[in-house]
């Protein structure tokens, strides 16, 4: 099923996500993503969004469900990824996800996976995308221009680190910045194993004994300490040029209708565990 032809054949007015690669994290961060929008709807109607890694386009999808239920036609998204091969793979080279991942990038497939979802929307949701290295896009855009921001692209240390900084000044006051696989805060693990490894993907804490992206974990307390987290997925709102934490409390709960089956029974799940410990 990974063979650019296939695509062709699918119904253009239906996303696809039936693929074992197509939700690479945990379900449940999506549920999240939908309720950031959710939120600022309390501030503003109108919400432009920047995903800095796209993949799929299954995240993208998910904003855009949040956009159009809560936010005005007016709102866009905005997409930065260069759909090539990034892994280390003398790093990587006993990760099966990271061949999987390069194999889909090397043949486009994973690219036109994200186009096939992205026309799905187009009547819907303002969408552009840039393909390219986010580091190469990023200072070039314009200062205070989205309300919210969201990075999931390389979660090794350095290219995490630059997304973020290269993100700060393009949020509005009052807006969001947040992403992908922050599976522990700094509190949580081994600092100076993590250190260590901040030039890998996906690691065991020694503390913990959980898997986690080492890089993302660095990078984000880095530049905030702390943040807002629910389920991996981390968030900070900027507040008179300030970066504080929020709360998602009462927020409507809403499951991606691009899911497929087995995503949304994933969700479900993992949100019942978690539910009562979330705010």
């Amino acid at each position: 099923m990974n063979d650019i032809n296939f695509i062709k054949l699918l119904k253009k007015e239906e996303p696809f996500l039936d693929h074992k690669n197509a939700v690479l994290s945990a379900p449940i961060r999506h549920l999240f993503m939908i309720g950031v929008v959710w939120h600022l709807n309390k501030q503003r109607r109108n919400i432009n969004l920047l995903e800095i890694g796209s993949w799929f386009g299954a995240s993208t999808l998910s904003w855009a469900q949040g956009i159009i239920k809560f936010a005005d036609k007016g709102s866009s998204i905005t997409c930065i990824d260069a759909w090539m091969p990034f892994f280390d793979m003398d790093i990587h080279t006993n990760e099966i996800y990271a061949k999987e991942m390069e194999q889909l990038l090397e043949s486009d497939f994973a690219y036109n996976v994200f186009l096939h979802n992205m026309g799905t929307i187009k009547n819907k949701v303002k969408t552009q995308h840039f393909r390219g290295k986010s580091e190469n896009i990023l200072y070039q855009l314009k200062s205070n221009i989205y309300d919210i921001i969201f990075i999931d692209a390389d979660h090794t240390y350095e290219p995490v680190k630059k997304d973020i900084q290269g993100s700060l000044r393009l949020v509005k006051e009052g807006g969001i910045i947040c992403g992908d696989d922050l599976n522990l805060q700094l509190n949580e693990i081994d600092k100076n194993n993590a250190l260590k490894n901040k030039h890998k993907d996906f690691i065991e804490d020694p503390l913990t004994k959980k898997k986690f992206h080492p890089g993302v974990t660095l990078a984000v307390s880095e530049v905030f300490g702390e943040v807002s987290s629910w389920g991996g997925f981390w968030a900070m709102q900027k507040i008179n040029g300030t970066w504080v934490k929020f709360s998602l409390k009462n927020m409507e709960v809403i499951y991606p209708n691009h899911f497929t089956a087995e995503h949304t029974e994933k969700a479900k799940s993992h949100f019942n565990d978690i539910k009562d410990s979330l705010y």
